[in-house]
């Protein structure tokens, strides 16, 4: 099948593609250290609020967090020293509970351990959560406080590790963040440049107190909830969620896209509940160790290539998606289907075109077919609903597109096993190969 090129970011992926290669194309493992600090970023989510009560309350391996806690800059500010990293159950904590390190130091653990044992055994994360609820990514950057009790981590924890006769370095960190953008209107272009200017400046800075040589990442998300922001934004589309896919394909940045958020229960439409709050953290550390410990070049599903083919009075549109494990599902069982499984066609007016059917047709290919000539329209993924709607898999915005990672790699949280699939982020793919949306 001899596919049309995607439009301008994505041509180089698809050549990529087409030439076999996929997110188990091998760059280069980051050397981990004795002490690897990766602090968890953003808003609410990112320090578990309302995600209570707390699920990981043990510390099943070596990791570590500050005496003052998970968060300790709510918490008197304690680094005098080292303790296990388990979630706080106690005040002055609040709403905030469970957060994503937890889930992350520890899968990565475990994850880790199947493949290398010894290097697991030596390997500890020191986990801190360092967000502030409901702020632009302009309250995160270089010169703001939380940036600054980043600095402050790494200066203590490396002094810290330095008196346990261990090596330190910073690999990464946890970032969610998003949603307050997204109500308040920001443009796409806008976010893209203050992503990769933080990233950037914390890459130098992190280095210069570590005397680490290894870039860091940025092991982000897909904001999944612009939905609950209609009344201040009133649209279907996902412009942040959007920038966060375009930085993650994009071969120049270090923002690696673990995972969307629609797949996840939310307690009140916009906040994780505790295990998801875990299970988000899973999906975070099974991408780390497959981008840090295995040096693997990791990809979150999106559209490559595609071919139009006219069937009499139908138009057949073949779209070939990058596929991390094959093949792919509609899984109407995990996500309700929105509506043609959370796909739609918009024309060249920006008026919506009315899909046939939408299918897989191979281990990497959806088919949609229409009526409607849609060689100038845009194929959109998770804006199929246009109202003010609480996230998640049975009322957000959403659709049922995953691979099948989950047949293999689970992970079990409060007792209850997980898969870890892969689930395509929102995406908007123009069909006439011209970056315009």
């Amino acid at each position: 099948m001899n596919f049309a090129r995607f439009p301008r970011y994505f041509s180089s992926l698809a050549l990529l593609a087409m030439m076999g290669f996929s997110h188990h194309a091998q760059s280069a493992p980051t050397p981990l250290t004795d002490i690897n600090y990766i602090p968890s970023v953003g808003q609410s989510l990112s320090v578990g609020w309302t995600a209570n009560p707390v699920v990981s309350t043990e510390q099943p391996f070596k990791n570590i967090m500050f005496a003052g806690g998970v968060r300790p800059y709510e918490t008197g500010n304690d680094k005098s020293r080292f303790v296990p990293l388990v979630e706080s159950t106690s005040p002055p904590n609040g709403p905030r509970g469970e957060t994503p390190v937890s889930g992350a130091a520890e899968f990565f653990i475990r994850f880790l351990k199947i493949s290398n044992s010894p290097l697991a055994g030596k390997t500890q994360i020191l986990g801190a959560a360092n967000g502030i609820g409901g702020v632009s990514i302009t309250a995160l950057v270089k010169g703001t406080g939380p940036y600054q009790n980043i600095l402050d981590d790494l200066e203590q924890g490396k002094k810290l590790a330095g008196m346990e006769k261990k090596t330190f370095s910073m690999p990464g960190f946890i970032w969610t963040q998003g949603e307050t953008d997204q109500q308040d209107k920001k443009e796409k272009d806008w976010y893209k440049q203050q992503m990769t200017t933080l990233i950037r400046d914390l890459n130098q800075d992190a280095k210069k107190i570590t005397g680490q040589k290894n870039d860091l990442y940025c092991f982000g998300y897909q904001v999944g909830s612009h939905l609950n922001y209609h009344a201040q934004n009133p649209t279907d589309y996902a412009t942040i969620a959007i920038a966060q896919l375009e930085l993650a394909l994009d071969p120049e940045s270090r923002y690696i896209m673990t995972t969307p958020m629609y797949h996840l229960t939310y307690s009140d439409g916009v906040h994780l509940t505790a295990p998801m709050s875990k299970l988000y953290g899973a999906h975070i550390g099974y991408v780390i160790k497959q981008v840090l410990a295995d040096g693997k070049k990791w990809l979150p599903i999106h559209p490559v290539s595609h071919k139009i083919v006219k069937r009499g009075t139908q138009w057949a549109i073949y779209v070939k998606f990058h596929t991390p494990v094959a093949p792919l599902v509609l899984d109407t069982e995990t996500i309700s289907d929105p509506g043609n499984y959370g796909f739609s066609l918009i024309g060249e007016d920006g008026t919506e075109k009315t899909i046939s059917s939408v299918e897989v047709t191979s281990p990497g290919v959806i088919c949609i077919t229409t009526a409607d000539n849609p060689s100038k329209a845009h194929i959109r993924y998770g804006m199929t609903l246009n109202a003010k709607l609480p996230s998640g898999p049975r009322t957000g915005a959403r659709g049922c597109l995953r691979d099948s990672q989950g047949n293999t790699v689970t992970a079990t949280i409060d007792g209850e096993n997980h898969r870890l699939d892969n689930w395509c982020p929102f995406f908007d793919y123009d069909l006439a190969g011209k970056n315009n949306h």
